[in-house]
């Protein structure tokens, strides 16, 4: 008998070492698996962390530089495809030294808005390449993008720039240029490059005094009336009077030459579509 109640107690004893193991094992395992996931958790935020704090590599290559679309953005090609830079305060002066569709090597890389920034443009070297036979001039009309092609026009008057088919060329005495309008040819730009020796005072004077026999002059911006081109102008006129305006605009041109510009715009259908044809058109111009 009394080795019977042993036997009962020792086996009892028995299942509850083993049971009271059994959960031991099961705890630590369990606090194993909370271990692994929270240094799985850390980790997996370290490395979210790390690629937050990452900065973008920049890009470095050789690209064309097409032109600038407003103070703030540039255009380039580069493979081929249109890229459009943001411009930081660095490469602003640089950029309005560029000519167009011209070579240029850039530094660039995206920001955390998904824009891309120029961080550093510089003129390649171009050697005695010449202009190209054409170019794709884009401008608005009403708020709707066109683009024409242009052909490469050539002055003896030692400048040329891009002409749109539904303009004509043609030299006038002396020393002035005529773009006019193949279908109204009242609509036209009288091209006037300046001596050295010209005094800007006189010919703003001028101007004013030819505008006032047309009604009310005005002072433009002309960034804002005629694109980026037009940011180193001397005097940015017009005055209109009821069917006709007209403009004078006189422009130092990157190569620190200045020319004059006579725009006559009287009232046409096409009237809109040929002001912004021939603030393209000159746009282009270079000595």
């Amino acid at each position: 008998m009394t080795t019977k109640i042993w036997l009962k107690s020792f086996l009892l004893a028995l299942a509850f070492l083993l049971s009271a193991c059994s959960g031991d094992i099961k705890d630590n395992k369990k606090k194993e698996e909370i271990n692994q996931s929270a240094k799985q958790d850390q980790k997996n935020s370290d490395q979210k962390k790390e690629a937050i704090a990452e900065p973008a590599a920049s890009i470095e290559e050789e690209v064309i530089y097409i032109g600038q679309i407003d103070n703030h953005s540039i255009e380039v090609e580069t493979a081929g495809e249109p890229l459009v830079l943001r411009l930081t305060d660095e490469v602003r002066d640089t950029v309005a030294e560029l000519e167009e569709r011209s070579k240029v090597s850039i530094v660039y890389k995206k920001n955390e808005d998904d824009q891309w920034i120029l961080e550093k443009i510089t003129a390649a070297e171009s050697g005695e390449d010449q202009p190209a036979a054409s170019q794709t001039l884009k401008y608005t009309v009403d708020g709707k993008k066109v683009e024409k092609e242009a052909a490469l026009t050539k002055s003896e008057q030692d400048y040329y720039f891009y002409k749109i088919d539904e303009f004509e060329f043609t030299a006038e005495e002396p020393r002035k240029d005529v773009i006019f309008a193949t279908e109204f040819a009242e609509t036209f730009v009288r091209i006037e490059p300046l001596s050295e020796d010209a005094s800007i005072e006189d010919l703003k004077e001028w101007a004013h005094d030819e505008l006032e026999a047309v009604g009310e002059v005005k002072e433009l911006n002309g960034v804002e009336t005629a694109g980026p081109a037009f940011d180193s102008t001397e005097l940015f006129i017009t005055a209109s009077k009821d069917s006709f305006k007209k403009y004078i605009v006189i422009q130092k041109l990157k190569s620190g030459d200045h020319v004059k510009y006579t725009v006559n715009l009287p009232e046409h259908k096409k009237s809109a579509e040929w002001e912004q044809a021939i603030w393209a058109m000159l746009s282009t111009l270079k000595k």
